[in-house]
């Protein structure tokens, strides 16, 4: 379908050319920009939740059952550290975005999942320096629960941003 505002410009250069004014070709109908900005939001998105996706599936891949014991949680500090480095970073991506006019409820959930993966992260990293096993064990297991639906909901969501 075709949207007002290109009508109108199709029709003006039809007119113009119609009445000798433009050469046939020679007029360069605008790209809309919305939608530009849109697939820019999208694209980058898109990105910052596979590395996301990509930084779960390492943090809670095939050694998970070995990490899920307080023996291996506590021997997980560098891998923690490497984890939230990757989430605090992702974090700082999203926050730099703009985001379109359609997109605005979803950007706010988007940051707002942030808030709880990089301090669920932080708190497993700094209850492993402090010798408390058990905190980060029991917080590791609740963000492994919901982590990867989490992700899942906002790619739905993400795709729901097309005018």
């Amino acid at each position: 379908m075709i949207g007002r505002r290109t009508f109108g410009v199709v029709a003006t250069v039809v007119l113009l050319a119609a009445c000798g004014e433009v050469e046939q070709g020679s007029v360069e109908v605008p790209v809309d920009s919305a939608d530009a900005e849109r697939r820019a939001y999208k694209d980058t998105v898109a990105a910052i939740l596979a590395d996301e996706r990509a930084a779960f599936e390492a943090f809670f891949g095939p050694e998970a059952d070995v990490w899920a014991t307080l023996e291996g949680i506590a021997a997980s500090e560098q891998r923690t550290i490497d984890f939230h480095r990757v989430l605090s970073d992702a974090q700082a991506r999203a926050a730099e975005l703009e985001a379109p006019a359609l997109g605005t409820l979803f950007h706010g959930t988007f940051l707002e999942h942030f808030d709880r993966f990089v301090g669920d992260a932080a708190v497993i990293r700094d209850a492993i320096r402090a010798g408390q096993a058990e905190k980060a064990l029991g917080t590791y297991e609740r963000l492994r629960r919901g982590a990867f639906e989490r992700l899942d909901f906002l790619s739905d969501r993400l795709a729901l941003i097309d005018g």
